[in-house]
């Protein structure tokens, strides 16, 4: 019974902060898969990386002048972040084309973050069993975001950096990011071995952390917001979607709300339908965005071939409009 509860202690934590993280995406959605290898890759082999560096690092830190003390706040710092950073580098490396924000980037390293606060967690309650309630509440709770704002500092930068024009920008801000997040970890680490003042101060850095990352999120909805109403605004004249159409693609609310009348008048076809307009609208928005300019590390792109996707989308939905009206005046 003790597993399974540390189990669901780590696990639900991590579910709720994961949603989270998936909302700020307002817009345009990451592929799954990749959402998917972010978290695994912080859940499994970074924490076993992690570990193993840790093994490697801890008798030169003991037997050097600082003593066995630096182990208690040096080596994670130090080990977990490098390793984290270099699965985001991986997908910024492999699927530029899909980290293209600094909400891009958040949202990776959260996940990153998420996975490997989550097998962390579970070490800890596992092996310290009689302070499992503590544990929970502070690492799972009050510090349960702290490897997630620590990966999405380097996420934010490469996800900027996606569209610098000079490549020595990524020289000197990619290593800034990692010395910052190296910075934060630190700052905690030391924090919570001086019990409750330094709890309380590691407690209002994350949070002021936290808060300017939600800053950049609130950035970058608004960027992409004046993205997709900048280049749809013409689709109207060209009749890939209508007024109604633009007004929900360009309101994040309005494109819930439609999602979720789409969900109780039609059904979950109906709501896959509007869902995957949407998410049409909004790619065919971006594609003309890095077409207009001339961005390299697009693929080509056939910008007639997405209207025509769109079309037959907002066709097949009119008809089910058409027989829902039928089914309800004369069922």
């Amino acid at each position: 019974m003790f597993i399974l509860a540390a189990i669901l202690a780590t696990a639900l934590p991590t579910v709720a902060y994961t949603l989270l993280i998936w909302w700020l995406d307002r817009y345009e959605k990451e592929p799954l898969g990749l959402l998917i290898a972010a978290f695994l890759w912080g859940m499994i082999p970074a924490v076993a990386l992690a570990a193993l560096f840790g093994v490697v690092l801890k008798q030169p830190l003991a037997s050097s002048p600082l003593g066995p003390g630096v182990l208690a706040w040096s080596i994670a710092p130090v080990v977990e972040e490098p390793i984290k950073a270099a699965a985001l580098l991986a997908l910024f490396l492999v699927a530029r084309r899909e980290l293209d924000s600094p909400l891009d980037g958040i949202v990776y390293g959260s996940l990153i973050g998420f996975g490997f606060s989550m097998s962390e967690n579970l070490f800890y309650f596992l092996a310290f069993p009689h302070d499992f309630q503590a544990l929970f509440w502070v690492r799972s709770v009050l510090f349960g975001l702290n490897h997630a704002f620590f990966t999405s500092i380097i996420g934010a930068t490469l996800g900027a950096l996606r569209h610098a024009q000079a490549r020595w920008v990524g020289y000197v801000a990619l290593p800034l990011a990692l010395l910052a997040a190296i910075g934060f970890h630190t700052l905690h680490n030391v924090a919570v071995h001086q019990r409750l003042p330094g709890l309380l101060i590691s407690w209002l850095v994350l949070v002021s952390g936290i808060l300017t990352i939600f800053g950049v999120a609130v950035l970058a909805w608004r960027h992409e917001s004046r993205w997709i109403a900048a280049e749809l605004g013409e689709e109207i004249a060209l009749g890939t979607l209508s007024t109604a159409d633009y007004a929900q693609i360009i309101s994040a609310p309005q494109r819930a709300r439609s999602e979720i009348a789409a969900l109780l008048d039609g059904g979950l076809r109906r709501f896959r339908q509007v869902t995957r307009l949407h998410q049409e609208l909004t790619k065919l928005a971006f594609q003309k965005y890095h077409l207009r300019r001339a961005d390299p590390h697009q693929p080509p792109l056939d910008l007639n071939a997405q209207r025509r996707r769109i079309c037959a989308l907002r066709a097949a939905i009119d008809i089910d409009d058409l027989r829902l009206t039928i089914n309800n005046r004369w069922p």
